[in-house]
């Protein structure tokens, strides 16, 4: 009879464990799915500096083919291509893995990037990346490490 106690409260143990790790995932998945949301919005309306906040200011930055970047360089970056006169920006995203633990998460993400210059069509950017957020003190998660590559994609 212990025995056959003991297994029914190992199954149901495990049972919940696995539960409450599916919420967190599904939770965690909403969380991230929220923010780069809102930074998407932010940056095809050309929000500039709000577009900074989802950095630390601590950032590390490697982009394939390009200098190491930090946060006042991604910055800039933003402020310059906002000013851009005839220049339209679109971005979008896909979320495929989100993976937490405690304070810092790590989200493995796709970028598509459509430009229209002067009302003309601009080859799409595809960029694939793995961004590393911690965090913060006041409870927002900012990105503080990411890498990413351009893929080469068909128009």
């Amino acid at each position: 009879m212990i025995r056959k106690n003991v297994a029914v409260l190992l199954l149901a143990s495990g049972a919940l464990a696995n539960s409450a790790a599916h919420a967190d995932a599904a939770e965690d998945q909403a969380t991230f799915q929220a923010i780069f949301s809102g930074w998407t919005h932010a940056f095809n309306e050309k929000r500039f500096p709000e577009v900074c906040d989802l950095f630390s200011p601590a950032l590390v930055a490697d982009y394939q083919g390009a200098q190491k970047k930090d946060y006042s360089s991604i910055c800039n970056g933003f402020k310059k291509i906002f000013a851009e006169q005839g220049v339209v920006y679109h971005n979008d995203f896909r979320i495929h893995q989100v993976y937490r633990a405690n304070d810092l998460a790590a989200v493995r993400i796709t970028w598509y990037l459509d430009v229209r210059k002067d009302g003309s069509p601009e080859p799409a950017v595809q960029e694939e990346g793995l961004d590393v957020f911690q965090r913060q003190e006041d409870g927002k998660w900012k990105i503080v490490n990411f890498i990413a590559y351009p893929v080469l994609t068909k128009k």
